[in-house]
């Protein structure tokens, strides 16, 4: 304790004489003296450990508590890793045409849960789920699998079969971690959102369904009558509890959504930050349309607000109305997503990018002489 009050001390002392033309320092040093501070006691939840750091609680639960269990590899996970590790060797031209032929014809046939290959290739794929050490995984399946490929891959050649072994190596190791990689994108994202991100989620939702309603409206239809009833449910009149962001950006028409809207598109922001979070560069927008217009908590807001119409639709209608207003969002929430990447990236390169070297040499000559005559 001695000792913490003597760096506490002089971390102050440096934070007091620091210049006012350097904020950095002040700022870094005041984060010091934060992290050093001593911190309450961290106890799990499940074991009741205490813990002095929360790297150390952290550490604790990734592996004590980790709730990530991968899902066994059975033989017709096994099929379709094989599957998979085909198309990838046949579509690479890099190969003899001939070996590309052979496995083009080739048709694997499913290994018995009993068998001993598939035993000996089920525990290579556990002890990798529990080391997650490559090079051991590689070593051991060249050794064991690609060796003796023509015993697990009857009918093709040698060179053939090892080709196939070695691709099937790589998919099985992508099989695991893309597991991995959903599971900690589902855990990390968080269904409740923040106050900021609330008001744009009712910004865009109010700009959907108004779209969406002067969409039909542009057509006299019995159809497109019952899909503005449907929009205009969930249109919320004018209170004084409307967002603030809606209110003063409405730009003379867009709408305050009802709260099984925002529910609706709550939802499919879930779905959404799940897919963008993987990393991908690509936006599966059919895919994430798709789940949240099959979620259960979707489908019974939707129903409340089609039950507040005061027209009543018929079924493939409603179901065309929920098909639009999440394909749409998720479209507009894309060109944003996609904004807000290529912000960071110019961001990125603003910082890292370099001045002229003429410039810096004038710079540090006008440096040195200014040096010079202090």
């Amino acid at each position: 304790m001695h000792a913490f009050e003597s760096l506490k001390t002089k971390l102050k002392c440096l934070t007091l004489h620091a210049t006012p033309r350097s904020p950095i320092l002040t700022s870094f040093i005041s984060s010091l003296i934060i992290k050093v501070q001593p911190s309450k006691e961290i106890v799990c939840s499940d074991c009741h450990k205490k813990y002095k750091t929360k790297g150390g609680y952290e550490r604790h639960r990734a592996t004590k508590h980790n709730n990530w269990t991968p899902s066994s590899l059975t033989p017709r996970t096994l099929v379709d890793i094989v599957k998979c590790a085909l198309q990838t060797t046949i579509k690479e031209k890099a190969f003899a045409a001939g070996l590309r032929d052979e496995l083009t014809n080739y048709q694997f046939q499913e290994l018995e849960e009993g068998s001993q290959e598939f035993a000996t290739i089920q525990l290579l794929y556990n002890d990798f789920v529990k080391s997650n050490n490559t090079e051991k995984f590689y070593s051991n399946f060249y050794a064991q699998i690609a060796l003796k490929s023509t015993t697990y891959f009857r009918g093709l050649s040698r060179n053939a079969a090892t080709l196939l072994s070695t691709s099937i190596a790589d998919k099985m190791l992508a099989h695991v971690r893309q597991s991995k990689v959903q599971n900690s994108a589902a855990v990390s994202v968080s269904s409740a959102l923040s106050e900021k991100e609330k008001a744009g989620l009712q910004y865009l939702g109010g700009y959907v369904i108004h779209n969406l309603h002067k969409k039909f409206s542009r057509t006299d239809t019995l159809e497109s009558q019952h899909a503005m009833a449907i929009l205009k449910a969930g249109k919320q009149e004018s209170n004084p509890d409307s967002p603030k962001l809606v209110s003063s950006l409405n730009r003379g028409g867009l709408w305050s959504i009802t709260k099984p809207v925002e529910n609706i598109f709550s939802r499919t922001e879930h779905f959404f930050q799940i897919s963008t979070s993987m990393g991908s560069t690509k936006i599966d927008i059919a895919g994430i349309a798709h789940k949240a217009s099959s979620d259960s908590q979707v489908i019974s807001n939707y129903q409340s607000m089609v039950s507040s119409a005061h027209l009543v639709p018929a079924s493939h209608t409603s179901k065309n109305v929920l098909d639009c207003m999440v394909n749409m969002f998720v479209r507009v929430r894309s060109f944003s997503h996609a904004k807000d990447l290529v912000n960071a990236y110019k961001m990125k390169e603003k910082k890292s990018k370099c001045k002229a070297l003429r410039k810096e040499i004038k710079r540090t000559c006008e440096e040195q002489t200014q040096a010079r005559q202090t």
